[in-house]
């Protein structure tokens, strides 16, 4: 059975898969082959299930209707990434938007069309906009290919010279090189002079220069120079169009005035990038002069980060947002972020317009939000309840959008710039605008996404199909072995009928024990079905409960309370013997250990 787009997302959100990130970014991309030793729900449930005939348990059960509604949330993301998609490309390529299509304007599917056709007319195969046929005959340009890609709004006039303070590196550094072997370079990173300004210059060389550094041209560029203070002096500034600047949150209140002070006073100097570490609140003293002091002059972005943690995983699940917007107490937060990602987000952030004088901060999901984002939202069937009812918020639920988000755009292969600036230019909002009303669309888009829907509209109703069968099997086994158990409870309540009617003369002598049986059979399935529904009752288990409970330790007691009945009438009758016999010589506790010992 092929497995559909929907189901492979569903496994990129279980805990273990969370820094998968694929490779491409294609609209057209639906289907996702899924290696042949990852199980996902799906397999474990359902068709062809490699459990055999068994019946799955109520958990079992639960587990796949948790992970069906997962699926649901992710297609909506899925939507909503193609969606943007759709008018980033609009945008950057002058097609009509939704609202001027329905004016009348042409339609993005028209301009497909038109492409098409031009391709065919110059006598070629028709590929997706004038690109070849499937055996590269006439092969399509990777410019054809990203004009199918969401387009970010990038920055125009980054200059040649990039001045990097406080950091040398090797993570932004590479970004800044902008050739990154197997991955798409950064359009307006051109780059010719990349100067570093640090404390330490032989350490910086130690860890900035490797052998890929040296493959990849960054030698060519790349200057690492003494720094004569924290902040580079107004000369050291001078013929550097863009300076990315690292400084701590203990010195930000007077050192972010010093680098707007020199920012404003610079000629060359036009975008301004700002890391500070070790920031535990959602403001940063100094930013607001910064902020006052940008405008015509120059672009600044602050990005505020708790402590750099060494290590993690490339591609983790993390949170990138407006400062302002961010919590003192963060129970989503882990405190900190990986140095790598820290310093790639830093790169990236200078391309985009969307992050020109906005403070930002990123954080590492805790574990807490990690397992939180492999459940549904906690509402509908799925809501949460106290133990008197009421419903309980999901306090995690935005924090499951957002992790649906970043991952729907990994699994369609969004670049590490393209993310960031859905991220920041249209967050979490965006989405829950989406969400609320979602946008009609009448293209190809539609059509490719109404196909999707289709495939996954039938895996859902195999999966229905299997879940009813093994739920009615499963009832019908209960019903059979119901039945057994009533029949021994009516067995033996018409055996002790017959022993009492017996003993009382209400039995003829000449009629058998299982004459008696057949002929109040019918009462005595009446009576154990009573009793049956009785002993599975939530009253008696709370007797049997507090029974239990009420014995705890009788085992050296004589009486206690919720005994059996006939037990303690029979130690009474023992302790009224022994007394008669033994009530001069021996003392209450030994005659109550004697009692017991028998």
């Amino acid at each position: 059975m092929k497995l559909l787009r929907s189901t492979f997302i569903a496994f990129c959100l279980t805990p273990g898969a969370l820094a998968f990130t694929a490779t491409a970014n294609s609209l057209s991309k639906r289907n996702v082959a899924v290696p042949a030793k990852l199980m996902t729900q799906l397999q474990m449930i359902g068709i062809k299930s490699p459990m055999g005939d068994s019946i799955p348990d109520e958990d079992l059960i639960l587990k796949e209707k948790l992970f069906r509604q997962v699926l649901l949330e992710k297609n909506t993301v899925m939507d909503y990434l193609d969606f943007i998609t759709e008018e980033s490309i609009k945008a950057t390529y002058g097609i009509a938007s939704i609202a001027e299509e329905e004016a009348g304007a042409e339609s993005f599917a028209e301009v497909l069309a038109e492409k098409a056709a031009k391709a065919e007319s110059s006598g070629g195969d028709i590929g997706l906009f004038g690109g070849g046929d499937a055996d590269g005959s006439s092969s399509t340009s990777m410019e054809d290919i990203k004009e199918t890609r969401y387009q970010p709004k990038l920055r125009s006039d980054l200059g040649s010279t990039v001045l990097v303070s406080g950091t040398a590196n090797a993570s932004l550094l590479k970004v800044l090189n902008n050739n990154l072997f197997g991955q798409d370079n950064i359009n307006n990173f051109q780059f010719s002079k990349i100067k570093a300004l640090v404390e330490d210059v032989a350490l910086a060389k130690k860890t900035a220069i490797s052998r890929e550094a040296r493959y990849s041209g960054l030698l060519d560029k790349l200057s690492i120079e003494p720094s004569t203070g924290v902040l580079p002096t107004a000369a050291e500034l001078e013929g550097a169009s863009s300076w990315i600047a690292q400084i701590s949150s203990n010195d930000a209140s007077t050192l972010l005035p010093q680098v707007a002070e020199l920012a404003k006073n610079s000629n060359d100097l036009k975008h301004v990038i700002v890391l500070v570490t070790g920031v535990s609140s959602n403001s940063v003293d100094g930013w607001d002069a910064l902020e006052a002091a940008s405008g015509e002059n120059f672009q600044c972005t602050l990005v505020a980060v708790g402590e750099l943690v060494a290590g993690g995983k490339e591609g983790g699940l993390y949170h990138v947002g407006k400062l302002a917007d961010a919590g003192d107490a963060n129970p989503a937060s882990a405190g900190g972020m990986p140095s790598n990602e820290v310093y790639q987000l830093l790169g990236h952030a200078l391309a985009l317009e969307s992050t020109a004088n906005q403070a930002l901060t990123a954080y590492s999901y805790s574990q807490a939000a990690i397992e939180a984002v492999a459940s549904p939202y906690a509402e509908g069937e799925f809501t949460a309840r106290d133990e008197d009812g009421n419903e309980i918020a999901d306090d995690m639920k935005e924090v499951k959008m957002y992790g649906r988000l970043l991952q729907g755009l990994r699994e369609i292969g969004f670049t590490r710039t393209a993310e960031l600036d859905v991220l920041v230019e249209k967050g979490l909002e965006g989405f829950k605008e989406f969400m609320a009303n979602p946008p009609k669309r009448e293209d190809s888009f539609t059509v490719s996404r109404a196909k999707r829907d289709e495939e996954d509209a039938k895996i859902m109703a195999m999966l229905d199909a299997e879940i009813a069968k093994d739920e009615a099997k499963k009832k019908a086994e209960e019903e059979a072995i119901k039945k057994e158990e009533i029949e021994v409870i009516a067995q033996q309540w018409a055996i002790k009928e017959y022993s009492l009617r017996s003993i009382g003369g209400d039995v003829d002598p000449s009629v058998t024990e299982i004459d008696f049986i057949k002929s109040v059979w019918d009462q005595a399935l009446v009576e154990a079905e009573n009793t049956y529904d009785y002993i599975n009752s939530a009253e008696y288990k709370k007797k049997q409960q507090k029974k239990e409970k009420d014995s705890k330790g009788s085992e050296n007691k004589l009486f206690w309370n919720g005994m059996d009945p006939l037990l303690r009438k029979k130690r009474e009758k023992m302790v009224e013997k022994v007394k008669k016999q033994y009530m001069d010589l021996l003392s209450e506790e030994e005659l109550e250990a004697i009692i017991l010992s028998e």
